[in-house]
């Protein structure tokens, strides 16, 4: 009997150690070493934000931006510039509507009126792996939603520099 209750005490002693190494591995892991993980080319604009370009379908190039705080990851595109948008009830239609097809990702219009598609996590549970995922879903969630509102947007002529949209 006491011989199963050190085991158990073992046991659970085992499997909590394991747990904290995993998670003081993910902290100790840089966003740095974690981008340079991922097989993608990304740009360092300060100690906190990074930049990775990709080409989409319907977006051409998109620039992923990513950025953390004190322990969040926030990774984001800019879809387009409120210059460009002509705010619809069928834009807001379409907009709330892709909010609630995409798991983990918020779509939206930020406080400066630019449509964003971005995914917010805690930076200790994000691993290279998941970082991949992370940056996939923002760049493929925005391609799709700029298809859904394009007629509301236009055509980009530009990368997120807050360029108007090509005359429809």
């Amino acid at each position: 009997m006491r011989l199963n209750a050190l085991r158990g005490v073992a046991l659970a002693v085992a499997l909590c150690l394991g747990v904290v190494a995993q998670v003081v591995s993910a902290q100790a892991m840089s966003m740095s070493d974690m981008l340079k993980q991922t097989g993608y080319n990304y740009t360092t604009h300060n100690a906190t934000t990074w930049s990775i370009d990709l080409n989409r379908k319907h977006l051409g190039k998109v620039k992923v931006i990513l950025s953390t705080g004190s322990d969040i990851l926030v990774t984001f595109v800019i879809v387009a510039k409120k210059a460009a948008i002509q705010k619809t009830p069928q834009m807001m239609d379409a907009l709330l509507t892709a909010n609630h097809d995409y798991d983990y990702a918020k779509i939206g219009l930020d406080k400066d009126g630019d449509m964003f598609v971005r995914i917010d996590m805690p930076l200790h549970s994000v691993d290279p792996n998941e970082l991949k995922q992370i940056i996939d879903q923002v760049a493929n969630a925005s391609d799709e939603v700029y298809a859904k509102v394009t007629r509301w947007v236009g055509q980009r002529n530009s990368v997120n520099t807050g360029a108007p949209a090509q005359p429809r």
